[in-house]
């Protein structure tokens, strides 16, 4: 009895190694993964260790060691498979052999044979579908291997069977516990960290079923104020925010004091998160400038709709290290939702701005207005000069034809420009001489494409509101070219100009036309924020409209 407690003493080591290894979510990982070099090293060095351990303390007995070595090398083999299995094997019947006595060669042996078994063992069966059962029986063989080669091969027999008469059942049967334990503790941490994953992951999904409603309208101060207060209320954390890629639009919690709504971001780790997309955790200190700010533990991660980062969620905890591994994977999975769902806005929405790009382009280029102009102006040149009158019913002509077909939501440069032309000769007649225009347009671009109807509002603009008022010497620019890697679109005018205000009131403009505002929307939505629209105006000097969009051809 006193040998059986000595070694369940010993045993209590491989014990904790089973729960340490099951709490290490890396650890685990790599068990349940196909062996690399790491986790072959990492596996071979932990219980080679713990067989080393074992032989090392192991109890003297009958001019033999009794000890649990072969518990350290089954829970290798199993754990790491048959790469892992011979290692631990090698080393430890090694070790054995060093440390001398009349059975050293066969423990030696048996050593290694038991540690390619239970790899080989894994290897068939699989760490999933390993139970108790099958590492008892495991265990049980790799004790019946070993006693086999003690009684065949230890010399002298005498000598030999009375050392197994003696240790035999106490060895076997902690082998067995000590085995069999490794393989449950190992297996309920593997549960939990599954049930965790699972509540986890319906939580999410839980989250995410009621914010759709609110972020297919996009990402605004509400939208993320009724997300974070539902976040907030779910998980139990200490504080849930919401931020766009320049300021806060919610925040709930603790630290609500400093982190304000409308607010500039005040964590590095959420400028981080943004600039990488990649998810950010800090666990021991405070991200932000406030010196007292008690969000001391937190996770960031980007929401990205498409390639680039608009915004982050964030959840925080006031201790330190007090974020669980769960909750990282609560919020990467939200952001990974949220986002889908963002992406379904913007889908939305550039559904709603073609729809109404393609409705506004008859209205616009085709309005009763211009129409009973044009037509007037044609009836007058008749009999005047029928030359310019069959002029303006070819160029009425080229506009009607451009905006009755359909059109994907990109052109070529040669199409947009086409109708854009016809609608300036067009309107010189109304202008007279007072207009000039010049054209610099590379025909080399004539392939190339860029957004349908996104040319001819500007050159309207520029026209009807920028020189229509100005008594004489109207001129209008108009350049297409490649800059690097950008096609870059260029309007401008010498005409009465804008305000400050009135170019901003013009760029947010939100009317069922296809103004600035909606030609901005469409190239930001069509090239994922690597497309670019800038406005220049001052009164009583002019307005000048680039644009610019990667290089595209058709």
């Amino acid at each position: 009895m006193e040998l059986l407690f000595d070694l369940l003493g010993d045993v209590c080591i491989s014990t904790v190694v089973a729960y340490l290894l099951g709490r290490n979510r890396k650890a685990m990982t790599m068990a349940m993964a196909p062996v690399t070099w790491k986790s072959w090293a990492v596996f071979t060095a932990v219980f080679s260790l713990l067989s080393i351990i074992s032989s090392y303390y192991g109890t003297r007995l009958e001019g033999a060691l009794a000890s649990t070595r072969i518990v350290g090398t089954l829970m290798g083999g199993i754990i790491g498979g048959p790469w892992v299995g011979a290692s631990v094997g090698l080393i430890g019947a090694l070790h054995r052999y060093s440390l001398g006595g009349f059975t050293a060669s066969s423990c030696a042996v048996a050593t290694f044979m038991v540690g390619i078994l239970a790899g080989l063992l894994r290897q068939k069966v699989g760490f999933h579908r390993l139970d108790w059962r099958m590492a008892a029986g495991m265990a049980l063989m790799a004790e019946l291997i070993q006693k086999g080669l003690t009684l065949a091969f230890a010399k002298p027999f005498e000598a030999a069977l009375a050392f197994e008469k003696t240790a035999a059942i106490p060895t076997t049967m902690v082998t067995i516990v000590g085995t069999t334990l490794f393989v449950m503790i190992l297996k309920d941490m593997q549960l939990q960290s599954e049930l965790s994953g699972a509540r986890s992951a319906h939580l999410a999904l839980t989250i995410a079923g009621q914010t759709l409603k609110w972020l297919r309208a996009g990402l605004s101060t509400d939208s993320a104020q009724r997300v974070v207060e539902l976040i907030y209320r779910l998980t139990k954390v200490d504080a849930v925010s919401i931020t766009d890629d320049k300021k806060i639009l919610a925040f709930v919690g603790v630290g609500s004091d400093h982190h304000l709504p409308g607010g500039e971001i005040l964590s590095s780790a959420t400028t981080e998160a943004l600039t990488t997309g990649e998810i950010v955790v800090f666990q021991d200190g405070a991200q932000c400038p406030e010196p007292h700010c008690p969000l001391v533990c937190g996770v960031v991660a980007p929401l990205m709709p498409k390639d680039k980062a608009v915004g982050t969620l964030k959840l925080y905890r006031s201790h330190k290290n007090s974020l669980s591994v769960s909750e990282v994977q609560l919020v990467k999975d939200l952001a990974q939702l949220l986002s889908r769902q963002l992406a379904i806005h913007e889908l939305d929405q550039q559904q709603t701005l073609a729809e109404r790009a393609e409705l506004k382009a008859l209205r616009a280029q085709i309005n009763p207005h211009f129409l009973f102009n044009t037509l007037s102006n044609i009836m007058s040149f008749c009999r005047t000069a029928p030359d310019t009158a069959r002029m303006l019913l070819e160029e009425l002509s080229e506009m009607l034809h451009f905006s009755f077909a359909k059109h994907e939501d990109k052109v070529t440069v040669e199409e947009e420009f086409s109708s854009v032309a016809a609608y300036i000769e067009i309107l010189k007649v109304r202008f007279g001489s007072r207009l000039s225009v010049n054209l610099d347009v590379n025909p080399a671009l004539d392939s190339y494409l860029l957004p349908t109807f996104s040319l001819q509002p500007i050159v309207e603009n520029a026209l009807l509101h920028g020189l229509f008022s100005k008594p004489a010497d109207c001129q209008l620019d108009i350049s297409i070219k490649a800059e690097d890697d950008k096609l870059v679109v260029r309007v401008a005018d010498n005409g009465i100009g804008m305000t400050a205000d009135e170019c901003e009131k013009l760029m947010r403009e939100q009317t069922g036309g296809i103004g600035l505002s909606n030609v901005r929307q469409r190239i930001a939505n069509l090239y994922s924020g690597r497309g670019l629209l800038e406005l220049n105006s001052k009164q009583g000097e002019g307005t000048e409209v680039i644009y610019k969009i990667p290089l595209e051809r058709k």
